[in-house]
């Protein structure tokens, strides 16, 4: 094969244990260069779930046979041939540890439809092979697109009792049901996305209802549909688990506006159930692998190496470091109060420099000689440039130096960390506690977590923070992330770091949420909200609402507790808007959570009057009604008229048509919270038509 070469792309087909037929099976990709493109005689791989494959090639490379496992432990034959070499699929590339340049890199790419390969191994024909085992990172929401979906429908769903297929797009554990042992989801998008991955959750009952097999199709026109993704004999290992499905075919590079998940087999019950399904345009990546190689007739030696380098604006040197904590230290004495600063001294904040002088060698030497190890790169060259820290963010107060850093083991009583969480967060140990005082927090260093580059994998642990200890793979990547969450909160709070541009992305949203583009409203609030606009925050939740209104009295108090917010939007707003909003929120909560909430809500903002009881709460929003425009309020006097007389969906049609017309009458208007908060129209606005609402593009006919 020549150097870089194209990615291989196989039509498959697989042959159940002790069944004669073949039937197709997704399409397999396959790109490896150990340095350079080698012939491979045999492949093997591995994913997060426990599947496994191997397969054996013929000398060119254009057919194979091999065995798949599946998680479940089934065994099927396996076999393909070539059908495309694919040139615009680079597949991932690592830096290998020892290389000389880029010619020594490793290229990687499996795809087969399941999780990313979590370890591989390979012998080339030529005599040589090896193998690896790589650490995958988890994107979080990084590409996700199911914010996008306009609408979602099910040929069935259990209305009576909530279970619907809109709460598939919401984080919580309410989940769809349907009454039928086949069904189909279709998803409605606001624009065409590519989906490269996909995610179902198990729900929290029977695990008979699960999928079990079904289709993933795209389509232009909602006519017309193209398999994106196929699975058969899938199960979920446990309830509210997640699982990840990549999308491996030519059909993953094209936009559709419509998806379309057919269900055709569950594990035996008469129902089907899910609890969350998510879109991502992008695949998970690749951190780092670890392993060996050997070559025709040699000793196996040490193969490793790093995928990108770290996170976006992490310092690496110790002039890195002097610079970035320079300015962080400058950012954090402009905004913060002298309350706010704790421990920092006359001296440190009229540096400007919330840290110490550098450790010299000799003291870095001395406390490598006491823990035994020899420290990470990014932690060394910070102590190198300040030996320990005064207030490195909202929650950590303080840093260790090298006479107070130590393995927890030996400074129990000064953490907060239970090591009996190590096994459940994932940590391998020992590890090295580099914090001091915080806000019921710890900062860890997994010396057992350690990427080829030399980093230690760094935790943070805090007792009010629910799962487990959240993982960065440096040090340098951890303060860098708490720096971005220190500008995110302080932006939030009024104060922002950066306040240059927050106007115009304020305007940017009102003007993509008047025409239905939510996902970009939501986007443009953030971004502004992170630049001190209370009004953004605030419209950011609103809009949120209509997307999952069961969670806005959760937000609202937090949001209405800071005085910029309601300084923005104005206590008129407040009152017409915001309080009506969070009433009918509570109203769908748990009585006990409902009650907590509304106390929070009369100590939030000063003045503010709230109804303790439920049936006070319609007649605070009848009297507290906010300004509509006429036309608009007409047709809401028409649809209650109707809805009075349970003809729903002839008052839906009504608000449906009058929708494109509405404009906001105030500047910090942009939907009629009315639809979700009108006691009688509560029947009409189902959370799908909530959702259609927001995606409807409105003041076409009016300006505010």
């Amino acid at each position: 094969m020549e150097d870089n070469a194209p990615a291989l792309a196989f039509l498959t087909e697989t042959q159940r244990a002790g069944a004669g037929e073949w039937t197709p099976d997704r399409r397999l990709v396959l790109r490896f260069e150990p340095g350079s493109a080698v012939p491979l005689a045999q492949l093997g791989w591995r994913d997060p779930d426990g599947a496994e494959s191997v397969v054996g090639f013929d000398p060119g490379m254009t057919t194979f046979t091999g065995t798949r496992i599946a998680a479940d432990g089934t065994f099927s034959a396996w076999r393909g041939r070539l059908a495309e070499r694919l040139t615009d699929r680079p597949g991932h590339r690592f830096r290998v540890d020892g290389g000389e340049g880029a010619h020594d890199d490793l290229r990687l790419l499996i795809e087969d439809g399941g999780g990313p390969a979590v370890r591989a191994t390979w012998a080339d024909r030529e005599g040589g092979g090896g193998a690896i085992v790589l650490r995958t990172t988890d994107p979080g929401s990084a590409g996700e697109v199911t914010r996008k979906v306009r609408e979602v429908e099910a040929d069935d769903e259990f209305r009576a009792n909530g279970e619907v297929a809109v709460n598939l797009l919401d984080a919580t554990h309410d989940k769809w049901l349907s009454r039928l042992d086949t069904d189909r989801l279709e998803f409605t998008m606001a624009e065409p996305v590519r989906v490269r991955r996909y995610v179902l959750v198990s729900a929290n009952d029977f695990s008979d209802r699960d999928p079990r097999d079904w289709v993933l199709k795209g389509s232009a026109d909602g006519r017309t549909w193209v398999t994106l993704d196929t699975r058969a004999g899938e199960f979920f290992p446990e309830r509210h688990f997640a699982r990840d499905y990549h999308v491996t075919g030519s059909a993953a590079d094209t936009p559709y506006p419509h998806l379309r998940l057919e269900i055709t087999g569950n594990h035996g019950a008469h129902e089907i159930q899910l609890e969350r399904v998510r879109f991502f345009s992008e695949g998970r990546t690749y951190e780092a692998f670890t392993g060996h190689r050997y070559a025709a007739g040699g000793a196996s030696s040490p193969y490793a190496g790093v995928a990108g380098g770290s996170a976006s604006g992490a310092p690496g040197t110790v002039e890195d470091w002097r610079s970035f904590l320079a300015e962080y230290s400058a950012d954090m004495l402009r905004v913060l109060n002298e309350d706010e600063l704790g421990h920092t001294t006359e001296e440190q904040g009229s540096a400007p420099w919330l840290g110490y002088d550098g450790a010299t060698e000799e003291r870095i030497a001395d406390l490598e000689m006491r823990l035994g190890l020899r420290l990470p790169p990014s932690y060394r060259s910070f102590l190198a440039a300040s030996d320990g820290w005064a207030k490195i963010g909202p929650f950590m107060y303080e840093l260790r130096s090298t006479a107070t850093v130590g393995w927890l083991d030996d400074l129990r009583d000064e953490a907060v960390y239970d090591e009996a969480n190590m096994k459940d967060d994932g940590l391998v140990g020992p590890l090295l506690l580099v914090s001091g005082e915080g806000d019921a927090q710890d900062w860890l260093l997994d010396a057992g977590d350690v990427s080829p580059d030399g980093e230690w994998a760094a935790r943070v642990w805090a007792t009010w923070f629910p799962g487990p200890a959240e993982r960065y793979a440096s040090f340098a990547d951890l303060v860098a992330a708490e720096r971005a969450s220190f500008e995110r909160l302080s932006g939030a709070n009024g104060s922002p770091v950066r306040a240059a541009g927050a106007e115009e992305l304020l305007a940017q949203g009102r003007r993509a949420a008047l025409k239905g583009r939510v996902d970009d409203a939501l986007d443009a609030f953030r971004r502004a909200e992170e630049k001190g606009s209370g009004a953004a925050a605030y419209l950011k939740a609103v809009l949120s609402a209509f997307l999952d209104v069961r969670t806005a009295h959760r937000r609202l108090p937090g949001l209405l507790h800071r005085p910029h917010v309601v300084a923005e939007v104005g206590m008129e707003q407040i009152t017409s808007e915001a309080v009506p909003l969070f009433l009918r929120s509570a109203g769908l909560d748990e009585p006990g959570g409902a009650a907590q909430a509304v106390r929070a809500l009369g100590r939030t903002v000063p003045g503010l009057r709230v109804p303790s009881t439920g049936p006070e709460w319609d007649r605070w929003i009848a009297d507290h009604p906010a300004p509509e425009p006429p036309a608009f309020e007409r047709a809401l006097g028409r649809a209650r008229e109707l809805a009075s007389r349970d003809d729903t969906d002839g008052a839906w049609a009504v608000i449906e048509e009058a929708l494109p017309a509405w404009y906001p009458v105030s500047p910090n208007r942009i939907a009629p919270v009315v639809l979700l908060t009108d006691p009688v129209l509560r029947r009409v606005v189902t959370p799908r038509r909530a959702r259609e609402a927001v995606f409807t593009p409105r003041g076409a006919h009016a300006s505010a």
